[in-house]
């Protein structure tokens, strides 16, 4: 699959909008918080919305406070996946604790 449209001259700008790269990131962080979606598919959504916004600063059709704004949503979802994959990390810990604490089963002689 090309990574250029046909129908799209190689001039032509981005039709994606700062407003809606930031509006899709702070959905994605409340599923985050919700839980109902996966933290390594909104990962890479975050990836995929980072390169977005990149193009979208690099044609300077976004003003600064669009651009400031998209800026706090990515770096919100970051933050919810960090803590979200702390939060797994503590739970795997403790549930490693657990069974290295719980008694060794003995064998009747």
């Amino acid at each position: 699959m090309s990574k250029k449209s046909a129908s799209n001259p190689a001039g032509e700008s981005n039709d994606t909008t700062a407003t809606a790269l930031t509006a899709l990131a702070t959905q994605i962080n409340a599923f985050v918080h919700e839980g109902t979606l996966d933290s390594r598919f909104a990962a890479k959504l975050v990836k995929r919305l980072k390169k977005e916004a990149e193009a979208i600063s690099e044609t300077g059709n976004a003003t600064k406070s669009d651009l400031k704004e998209l800026k706090k949503a990515l770096d919100a979802v970051d933050a919810a996946l960090h803590e979200h994959d702390a939060g797994l990390l503590v739970t795997a810990n403790a549930a490693l604790r657990a069974s290295d604490d719980m008694p060794e089963a003995t064998t009747p002689q």
